[in-house]
């Protein structure tokens, strides 16, 4: 297989959207590998893609709108003949397009990070695994594998490969060794429904003896939760992804208090993402050195291991998370080895090696092709 990659996205680059880091840190890493690669995405703010996410290497990208996407498919279709003898491989996050490039005889690989939602992803799917030149599909964790199975009986296994989220290789840097007063903790992400921000507060009131940072949210949402804050918790807003990885190394303690439900941006009231997730900002926590406080869910509990590589307490529970805060900011010899043994086990989950194995994954199932 040649090792010419376009990857199709509906992400919207740069922002503040959690898919939008997880792409461009995978195209990013595929591009390390030697790819020559092409990224379709929706134009975002008018800074740098590559300043704002860190990236290493050039890619192109190419900023489409509905019409431009429809025009680029309407090319695909109309020189499928010559472009299918290229060598080149489709993949990515964008199912109903990489649906209908398979169907045009394509080789398409794609990844989903949740099951499709409605009728319509699911007949995409469907077509998509029926199509002869589908190669893989790649799902963020074992519980997700599961559901899919459940749902699409024709799947074959061996065209499923499970490869969690990750962080950049060189973002693994040694577990902090602070000593002054106070103990700091952080959290960093969205505000959505279940991702923790009110427990947070809540639990964070219990032990005013640590400093908490809060990363990230809407101005509205911030203006709605500042009054409900306790004095030693601080909002610093929404800042670009790199700058908020370069914070992470001011901390002690990582905060991830998740709820028993958990829902994004587009997750409709029916569903969960706790079910199978896998949190961007888990990995990162780990590749900062930091002691980590999370939900004891399932689903986390396939990278993570209460009192081995994190502190685990219940969703929904805020004086057990306040407890598990309090129990990391007076053991400084217990944060930095739940850290250490956290970064022993990252070291599998880095975006060049997650790129590694997809690419190893859709270029064995290409030659098994003929």
């Amino acid at each position: 297989m040649g090792r010419r990659l376009v990857y199709l996205s509906a992400s919207t680059l740069p922002s503040a959207d959690a898919n939008a880091v997880h792409v461009a840190q995978m195209c990013d890493a595929f591009t390390g590998l030697g790819c020559e690669l092409e990224l379709l995405a929706t134009r975002g703010t008018d800074s740098s893609v590559r300043a704002h996410y860190g990236l290493r290497h050039p890619f192109r990208i190419r900023f489409v709108s509905p019409m431009t996407r429809m025009l680029w498919m309407q090319g695909r279709n109309l020189v499928r003949p010559l472009a299918r003898r290229s060598g080149t491989l489709y993949f990515g996050r964008h199912l109903a397009m990489l649906s209908r490039l398979a169907a045009w005889g394509y080789p398409v690989g794609v990844e989903l990070h949740h099951p499709p939602r409605t009728e319509r992803q699911s007949a995409a799917l469907r077509r998509l695994i029926e199509a002869p030149t589908f190669l893989g599909l790649v799902v963020i964790t074992n519980s997700l594998r599961g559901e899919l199975l459940s749902r699409f009986p024709v799947l074959d296994r061996k065209k499923l490969l499970v490869a969690y989220d990750g962080v950049q290789a060189d973002r693994i840097v040694e577990p902090p060794t602070r000593t002054c007063a106070p103990v700091r903790a952080v959290y960093c992400g969205s505000f959505h429904h279940g991702k923790g921000v009110e427990m947070l507060l809540l639990a964070a009131a219990l032990v005013p003896e640590v400093a908490v940072d809060v990363i990230g949210g809407e101005p509205a949402q911030i203006d709605a939760l500042r009054s409900q804050a306790p004095n030693h918790v601080r909002f610093l807003g929404a800042l670009p992804y790199d700058e908020c990885q370069r914070r992470l190394l001011d901390y002690d303690i990582a905060l991830a208090p998740y709820g028993s439900v958990v829902r994004g941006v587009k997750t409709p009231q029916h569903e969960s993402l706790a079910a199978w997730m896998s949190p961007l900002k888990i990995f990162e926590y780990m590749g900062a050195g930091l002691a980590i406080v999370t939900s004891d869910l399932p689903v986390l509990r396939e990278v993570l291991r209460h009192g081995e590589t994190a502190w685990m307490a219940s969703p929904d529970a805020p004086a057990e998370h306040a407890a598990a805060i309090r129990t990391l900011a007076a053991d400084a010899e217990l944060r930095l080895r739940l850290a250490r043994a956290a970064q022993d086990s990252l070291r599998s989950f880095t975006w060049e090696n997650r790129a590694a194995r997809i690419l190893e994954f859709l270029e064995t199932q290409r030659r098994a092709q003929g």
